[in-house]
């Protein structure tokens, strides 16, 4: 079990429910004011928190997985870009894959062979690190 969901459980022995908001943000109700202590561990493991509530809520509502047409849009918008646009567009396509739970290897043996080949491999790769480090910090921040 993970100290969030350890956590988690603690917080429900406290009295304390997690649950995501519509925006995706955590949010905790409870009848009392919550030991200081357990708060304090929910703030530093606020990241795991959310990806474990997000985790059960894409159980709950099927994959949030971008569908084959989506990433068949991904992989043509950066075989069809200038050479030079081609790493952003790489970068936006990793970012939104990451963003919807793919794997960072499901990422990059799929949009890496789509770069054209007069496109610096590695300034491809940057692009890729650069999105799946965006999606991260942002989960993160959230």
């Amino acid at each position: 079990m993970s100290a969030a969901s350890r956590l988690r459980e603690r917080l429900a022995e406290a009295g304390v429910a997690l649950a995501l908001d519509g925006d995706g943000n955590l949010e905790w109700q409870a009848a009392a004011e919550p030991p200081a202590g357990l708060l304090a561990e929910a703030k530093r493991l606020k990241p795991e928190l959310l990806t474990l509530l997000r985790s059960e809520t894409a159980n709950e509502n099927g994959s949030a997985l971008l569908s084959m047409s989506e990433i068949t849009s991904l992989v043509a918008a950066i075989a069809g870009a200038d050479p030079l646009a081609a790493p952003d567009r790489v970068r936006e396509a990793a970012c939104r894959m990451r963003r919807a739970g793919h794997a960072r290897s499901e990422i990059a043996s799929t949009l890496l062979p789509a770069v054209p080949l007069a496109t610096i491999a590695m300034a491809a790769r940057l692009a890729l690190e650069d999105g799946w480090t965006d999606a991260e910090a942002e989960e993160a921040a959230t």
